[in-house]
């Protein structure tokens, strides 16, 4: 007679594993749930820091024009953080924490989808269409250039000459009314290239400038490594009529009213300014306000001119007393504006002797 398991024992059978079963599975669960969580979290880590801290920075710091915005590409440094933030799941900010900030951004790069506690966002790609031609690199007024004019690359402060009469070679500028929209940035040199020469030696404004622009071509003509310009400048002031041709010319001059937008003093009108409107530089008045050596705002735009520290320049040159802009006095024919030792924009006789003090324009790209 052949022995077996009885129905009884069976159910005993099945009775023990379901047990076992209750027992163990929330057990084997909570360990593969566990384990599912640390790999989510451990996955969600990585693609942040892919994004946040290598991708970002990476595409930013090889082609900063990826980003839509404003934005000094100087300050986009490794130890700084990029935080992505929006409105889920479209992002649209981007935010350089600490000196840089890029507001109202789109980034063009890869497609990343960050995922963690149920929550997710997405870093669009703008697949640069729209980039290319934006400029998103503005320079701030007075901000240093270290430049060589002859070959048309950047230098560094140490290799920089800024002794009155120094023409080629590694120099110093400084960048001034930039602005997004455009791809090229304006330098004025920190010193004179010529000490003194006449705005025109006949005594009158009527012409323009022709002696200082005969001496901004000698003092230029070697810099190879500036393209030549395709600019005019012209005057119509009630008083001197007159256009500047830059197309032979590798340089050019400050305008009078470019000094004003840079000191934003608006009640300067170029057109009709007389001699009455002369202004000091940090106050746009004609009240000094800065009285002592780096004090003004505007020290960049006076150095090296004869006893300049007194009115907040930080260095001064005895050998000369500031530099011709291109404009003619509105009212008067015999003056015409230039930057005076003394920190601001004033008027002198055009057949009196003033420096040459050059201005460049400089792809961005090339700085």
């Amino acid at each position: 007679m052949k022995k077996g398991f009885t129905l009884i024992e069976l159910l005993a059978v099945i009775v023990i594993l379901a047990i076992i079963a209750l027992i163990a599975t929330p057990m084997i669960l909570g360990i593969i749930t566990k384990a599912k969580r640390g790999a989510a979290e451990a996955s969600a880590y990585n693609y942040i820091e892919t994004v946040e801290t290598k991708t970002v920075f990476n595409e930013i710091q090889k082609n900063p024009s990826i980003l839509k915005g404003t934005y000094n590409v100087d300050e986009l440094k490794d130890t700084y953080k990029v935080t992505i933030k929006g409105t889920y799941p479209t992002l649209g900010t981007v935010t350089i924490s600490e000196k840089g900030t890029v507001t109202n951004a789109t980034l063009c790069i890869n497609n990343y989808e960050i995922s963690y506690d149920g929550k997710k966002a997405n870093v669009e790609a703008d697949n640069c269409n729209n980039v290319s031609n934006e400029t998103t690199v503005v320079y701030a007024n007075g901000t240093a250039i270290y430049f060589n004019p002859v070959t048309g690359l950047t230098c560094t402060s140490g290799e920089a000459v800024s002794t009155t009469g120094t023409k080629t070679g590694c120099m110093k500028w400084y960048t001034f009314n930039d602005n997004e929209s455009s791809d090229t940035v304006n330098l004025i040199l920190d010193h004179n290239t010529t000490a003194t020469v006449a705005w025109n030696s006949t005594g009158s404004n009527v012409s323009g400038p022709t002696n200082v622009m005969t001496q901004l071509q000698t003092d230029t003509s070697s810099w190879a490594g500036v393209p030549t310009r395709t600019d005019s400048y012209s005057v119509s002031n009630g008083t001197a009529t007159y256009t500047i041709n830059y197309n032979t010319y590798k340089a050019r001059l400050i305008t009078a009213g470019e000094i004003a937008t840079i000191t934003g003093n608006s009640s300067f009108v170029e057109a009709t300014a007389t001699i009455s409107n002369w202004f000091y530089l940090d106050s746009n008045s004609q009240t000094q306000t800065a009285t002592t050596t780096g004090a003004s705002n505007y020290d960049w735009l006076f150095d090296y001119t004869n006893g300049c520290t007194s009115y907040g320049c930080n260095i001064a040159d005895a050998s000369n007393y500031g530099y011709w802009t291109s404009t003619a006095v509105s009212g008067i024919t015999s003056r015409a504006w230039f930057v005076y030792r003394y920190g601001f924009l004033n008027y002198d006789g055009v057949d009196t002797g003033d420096g040459v003090r050059p201005v460049i324009t400089i792809l961005k790209s090339n700085l």
